[in-house]
């Protein structure tokens, strides 16, 4: 057993809200900080100011909204959210604006980190927030890099050119840096020699019930069998849309259940998808509704294209599956090799569907109770424990 965590607290600098639809390592980590006494200043640095202004104009929460803008909001049990200070748009794009808005920023956080309970440490989930923690008045940074950020950035060579030095500045100003991938690991050990592989996890006990699929929502648990689902953001450039379609053309007694956010029709690989009879596109869920939908999978699919940004993924619905005692079979994704047998890599159409057929015909009791158990050692509280700990010996140190 780890040994308790030193107390401390965490300014953690998170480009995604707190009140984001789908929650992630910001959240989940943070909250469970929280529960071990942590104190957290969760800083939400994404955004441009002006487009907060807009959505007070329109309407919708605005006191939540005002609350982050001007002060602090209690979000959750020893977590409070703050807005940024980014009066300078293109902080995304440009180094000049980002220094600024920085700038601003820690002017506005000096006072709040000053009320802190001692040690303080920062906690960077976006790597254009290195320049302000190396602002702040904190015992050391710590960086989470939990995925490829100069690869997310899309065709834009002035943002990637920014993600990309601001993500090895972070690493480089960081006392430890985490890793979620190998290839994460060798990339940023390159940078500091205090990298640590901790990878991803699911939140076990919110899918583990899917595992009985007689609690799957109504409007999909009469759907033909066997049903080959996917749940999460449906992104171009990340989700192989033309190898869905030819499995639904080459397997028409097949069921294709996609579950979340849906792309705008931009290619015709994703038109060709959604034309298709047995094909099922939901939209979004809430995270509460989402293991409603994974339970009636009888296969779960992580379809994702070979390139440079999956090579270093290690998606966390891998684990939400898991958790649901379903078996998986996943494209493009080299970190999870060495899973098998339930979780089969695959290459193309072909290979897809060998493996398809191949986890079909393993859903006895006993592999799904193994399924089940290797997700219970890998749960968000695991994580948060192994982070903790490392941050932790470093304040020793």
């Amino acid at each position: 057993m780890s040994a308790k965590p030193q107390g401390f607290s965490i300014v953690c600098l998170s480009p995604q809200e707190w009140d984001a639809p789908l929650p992630t390592n910001r959240q989940q980590i943070m909250s469970r900080a929280a529960r071990r006494g942590h104190t957290v200043l969760f800083v939400e640095t994404g955004h441009f100011l002006g487009r907060h202004a807009a959505r007070l104009l329109r309407g919708g929460d605005r006191r939540s909204l005002a609350r982050r803008m001007f002060s602090t909001e209690a979000v959750a049990p020893g977590v409070r959210a703050v807005k940024a200070v980014n009066l300078a748009p293109w902080g995304r794009r440009y180094a000049s604006a980002c220094a600024v808005n920085n700038a601003l920023t820690a002017q506005r956080l000096r006072r709040l980190v000053a009320a802190l309970p001692p040690p303080v440490v920062a906690w960077i989930y976006d790597p254009c927030s290195a320049g302000l923690a190396e602002s702040l008045d904190v015992a050391f940074t710590a960086y989470d890099c939990v995925d490829d950020y100069a690869e997310q950035t899309g065709c834009d060579p002035h943002r990637r050119a920014l993600v990309a030095a601001e993500d090895a500045h972070a690493a480089r100003i960081s006392r430890v840096v985490f890793a979620t991938s190998r290839t994460q690991q060798r990339r940023l050990r390159e940078l500091n020699a205090n990298a640590h592989l901790v990878r991803n996890v699911g939140d076990y006990g919110h899918f583990a019930p899917a595992a009985d699929r007689s609690w799957a929502a109504p409007e999909v648990l009469a759907l033909p069998r066997p049903v080959i689902g996917f749940a999460g953001n449906l992104l171009p450039g990340k989700v192989d849309f033309a190898l869905l379609a030819q499995l639904a053309i080459r397997r028409p007694e097949w069921t294709l259940l996609l579950v979340g956010p849906l792309p705008p029709a931009i290619d015709a690989p994703f038109d060709r998808l959604r034309s298709l009879p047995n094909v099922h596109l939901l939209g979004r869920r809430s995270y509460g509704e989402l293991p409603r939908y994974v339970a009636a999978f009888d296969v779960g699919l992580i379809p994702y294209l070979g390139n440079a940004y999956t090579r270093s993924c290690f998606p966390l619905k891998l684990y939400e599956y898991l958790a649901a005692a379903k078996p998986v079979v996943a494209t493009g994704l080299p970190e999870l090799t060495g899973m098998e047998p339930d979780v089969v890599l695959a290459d193309g159409v072909d290979s897809v569907i060998e493996a398809v057929e191949r986890a079909l015909a393993a859903t006895g009791p006993g592999e799904c109770a193994r399924r089940n158990a290797i997700a219970a050692k890998n749960t968000w509280e695991t994580r948060a424990s192994r982070l903790l700990d490392l941050v932790s010996a470093e304040l020793e140190a």
